[in-house]
């Protein structure tokens, strides 16, 4: 299949070859470089480029927005501590502490969602982590706190 002709076709000798090995030399390096590039001009292999570093700005930012989110989780499991189901049966309570839970959790899975999917676009990072604090607030730790005071 990828042989010259005046080589023997052996089944077990063609189990060791791809096709392609020709182009870029079977010796070589696998991943592609400037110099396999030029050999095999027509490969459709295209590495990926490298994520640009952080600026310190963005950086910045992103920290902020990080210590907020702490902020929100450290909230909701004030605020799970202070309300409760109310009920005995078994199902409900369940569903409740379950619901508790994902309140929980929202918060750090909110920010490393917008983090890991806005890499290289600050305006949108920034804009869905703000929404993410509006929506993810402590709702039941505001009467706590109000009534407390």
């Amino acid at each position: 299949m990828g042989r010259p002709a005046s080589e023997p076709a052996d089944d077990d000798e063609e189990a060791f070859h791809w096709a392609g090995d020709e182009v870029g030399g079977r010796e070589g390096p696998r991943l592609p470089t400037p110099a396999a590039a030029d050999a095999g001009a027509g490969s459709a292999v295209d590495p990926a480029p490298a994520a640009a570093p952080l600026r310190g700005g963005t950086a910045v930012i992103t920290g902020l927005f990080a210590l907020a989110y702490l902020a929100i989780t450290v909230g909701w499991i004030l605020a799970t501590g202070y309300t409760s189901a109310g009920v005995t049966q078994l199902l409900p309570q369940v569903l409740w502490q379950f619901g508790e839970f994902t309140a929980i959790v929202a918060g750090p899975m909110w920010f490393g969602t917008t983090v890991l999917l806005t890499r290289k676009r600050l305006g949108v990072r920034a804009g869905f982590l703000l929404l993410g604090l509006g929506v993810l607030l402590p709702w039941p730790l505001f009467p706590v706190l109000v009534v407390g005071t």
